[in-house]
């Protein structure tokens, strides 16, 4: 019985001795044993401990220094909307003309231009009109040698194109006087002519000799001829020519009719595009309107509205 309280008693200060062991780290006043420092905590109504959250330094956007050291403002955000877009923008589609530089190679030669882009009625206009005209459709037209500017303006809106004209001046000579010596029967083409144009009414007719008969009818510079009066028009609006021929070799009656042929068949055209005369009445003219006609060495081609008559009245030369 002695031994059974002795154990007891033993176990009892052990049990005792570690308990002390445990409070000996310990503060009544709840410092915990780190020197004493309070804990951060807080005590929450519920009885739940609440972390204070530690304060953070402002987070001011640092100065950028400019290249001089010296302190700038940062620089603003690329990419803000409604900020405008440093690329210029493409200009919409210009005007422009179907050529910007041609060349016509004979008084009353032309050439019509196109015109692409731009909103509204076109104006065209001729920086020298001595040189070169120029119509409401953009058909130009070459007067004299020389250089213009044609102008075409619309919706406010330009563009130009450079026209040469390169060919020799008509002369402004008076035709040479024909041979003294007449053929059989003293036909006077000259006065065939006059007499014919104070009967009917021709259009503006100027004589082409020189370079400006060979551009308008080639090859008819290489025949020898006894008389050549062939009168034809520089405007565009052509109603009409006059060409009277007397050769020198009876061989060369053909070639002459044959180049007075081609005359009228460009005037007129294919059929697929239009022909030299261009406008319909004009075209019409040389179509139904044109002969061409030979007595002797006499050739004559005439494109008028009475061409018939006139044709008969050449015929009544030789009779």
């Amino acid at each position: 019985m002695k031994k059974l309280f002795a154990l007891l008693l033993s176990l009892v200060l052990v049990l005792g001795l570690a308990a002390c062991g445990n409070n000996s780290g310990g503060d009544p006043a709840g410092n915990d044993g780190n020197n004493g420092n309070q804990t951060n905590q807080s005590q929450q109504p519920d009885g739940t401990e609440e972390e204070e959250t530690p304060e953070q330094p402002n987070a001011e956007e640092p100065e950028v220094p400019d290249e001089d050291g010296e302190e700038t403002d940062p620089p603003a955000e690329s990419g803000t909307p409604g900020d405008a877009d440093d690329g210029e923008q493409p200009d919409e589609a210009g005007l422009t003309l179907s050529r910007t530089d041609f060349t016509l190679f004979s008084a009353g030669a032309t050439y019509r231009l196109t015109v692409t882009g731009g909103e509204g009625a076109s104006t065209f206009t001729s920086s020298d009109t001595a040189v070169a005209t120029v119509g409401s459709d953009g058909t130009v037209t070459a007067v004299a040698p020389g250089t213009a500017t044609i102008t075409v303006e619309r919706g406010g809106q330009k563009a130009t194109c450079t026209v040469r004209c390169n060919f020799k001046a008509e002369s402004t000579e008076e035709p040479e006087t024909p041979d003294e010596e007449q053929p059989a029967g003293g036909v006077d083409l000259s006065a065939f002519y006059s007499d014919m144009t104070s009967q009917y009414t021709f259009g503006s007719l100027t004589e082409f000799t020189g370079d400006v008969l060979e551009n308008y009818y080639p090859g008819m510079g290489a025949v020898d001829t006894k008389q050549c009066l062939v009168m034809g028009t520089l405007m565009t609006m052509n109603n009409g020519e006059f060409g009277l021929v007397e050769v020198s070799d009876s061989a060369d009656v053909d070639t002459v009719k044959a180049i007075f042929q081609a005359r009228i068949d460009y005037m007129v055209g294919d059929g697929n595009s239009p022909g030299g005369a261009w406008y319909p009445g004009p075209t019409e003219q040389w179509k139904n309107n044109s002969r061409v006609v030979s007595n002797g060495n006499f050739v004559m081609m005439v494109v008028h509205e009475n061409c018939d008559a006139i044709v008969d009245a050449f015929n009544a030369l030789f009779a």
